[in-house]
């Protein structure tokens, strides 16, 4: 069993990169050819979030900074800044991990929100310094109630479908063990 829990690691770990970029794919798809006049969820991040605070050791930092710098650069956003603050809050988000293990989904969600508004005025506050172009407040707005609205649904998925359950007590002594 010792033996399986590395290798399964590391197939969590592809799997999420396999996701981000499948979510990545389908984001650049040309399915419209107007632009929209309302902002989606970003449902990367929500799974990011939803991985960090059940299992951090299936998403490290340099493949979320990874993940997220291949993000900013395909859809065209101030390389790198992005990527920087969403490797900002998942620390942030892991570090409570312990904290938030055994409270209910709604303190978990409630992190979530607090650490999303974060960044959000974190990006918009750094673009206006820079003086840099961005979208409508609404707009960004619109995307930040719509990630906090996919949240439950990316931590059941997450939950039901790839089986990235919250660390269980057996499962810290073997963690700990293997340092």
């Amino acid at each position: 069993m010792a033996e399986r829990r590395p290798q399964s690691r590391w197939i969590m770990r592809v799997l999420y990169g396999v996701l981000c970029l499948l979510l990545i794919f389908f984001h650049l798809l040309p399915l419209q050819t107007l632009p929209r006049g309302w902002a989606g969820p970003d449902v990367m991040l929500a799974l990011t979030f939803a991985w960090v605070l059940r299992r951090p050791d299936f998403v490290p930092p340099l493949l979320i900074a990874g993940v997220f710098l291949l993000a900013d650069l395909l859809f065209q956003r101030p390389p790198g800044l992005w990527a920087a603050l969403v490797l900002l809050g998942s620390q942030t988000l892991r570090a409570r991990e312990p904290g938030l293990r055994d409270l209910t989904f709604a303190v978990e969600w409630v992190s979530v929100a607090t650490t999303l508004v974060a960044m959000t005025l974190g990006y918009r506050i750094i673009l206006a310094l820079l003086l840099v172009d961005q979208a409508p407040l609404g707009l960004s707005l619109m995307q930040l109630v719509a990630t906090l609205m996919i949240y439950p649904l990316a931590a059941l998925v997450s939950h039901a479908i790839f089986g990235v359950r919250k660390i269980a007590p057996g499962d810290i002594d073997a963690l700990e063990s293997r340092a």
